[in-house]
């Protein structure tokens, strides 16, 4: 089937405006804004240290140790306007953490996974610059 030039002149402009108006849809469903996504629910590292946040600013840290766990409750402030996104936990209800801050930065590769390192600290000057392969944690959802 042959289209004359009418034809194939439409369709070359209904092909450039769809093309058009979904570079607009995704740009204004991206928010560039913000360095943070949903952190609320179960994170898990696999190896037995499981974190469960809520909405209000309060967690658990979950610790596995052969069949017995010890849960320490903590407060947690996530900073979202920083490059990368920071995280404070402190308030720890027990465990080697309690009067303690822990400074973290924290970094999502998906929805369903962050990474995140910290460092013990007095004031947030401690919080690290960058994620060290050594001390950073991978939480998956």
């Amino acid at each position: 089937m042959l289209l004359n030039q009418n034809q194939l002149d439409m369709r070359v402009i209904f092909t450039c405006r769809s093309l058009f108006l979904l570079g607009l849809m995704l740009l204004s469903s991206c928010d560039g804004s913000s360095a943070c996504r949903e952190i609320g629910g179960s994170w898990s590292d696999r190896e037995g240290h499981d974190f469960e946040f809520q909405n209000d600013g309060k967690a658990l840290w979950l610790n596995r140790f052969g069949q017995m766990i010890d849960t320490v409750s903590f407060v947690f402030v996530l900073h979202c306007d920083t490059k990368p996104a920071s995280i404070d936990l402190k308030d720890f209800s027990g465990g080697p953490f309690a009067g303690k801050t822990l400074y973290g930065i924290i970094e999502w590769s998906a929805d369903s996974l962050f990474r995140l390192c910290y460092e013990i600290g007095q004031e947030p000057g401690c919080r690290p610059k960058q994620f060290d392969s050594e001390q950073t944690m991978k939480f998956f959802r």
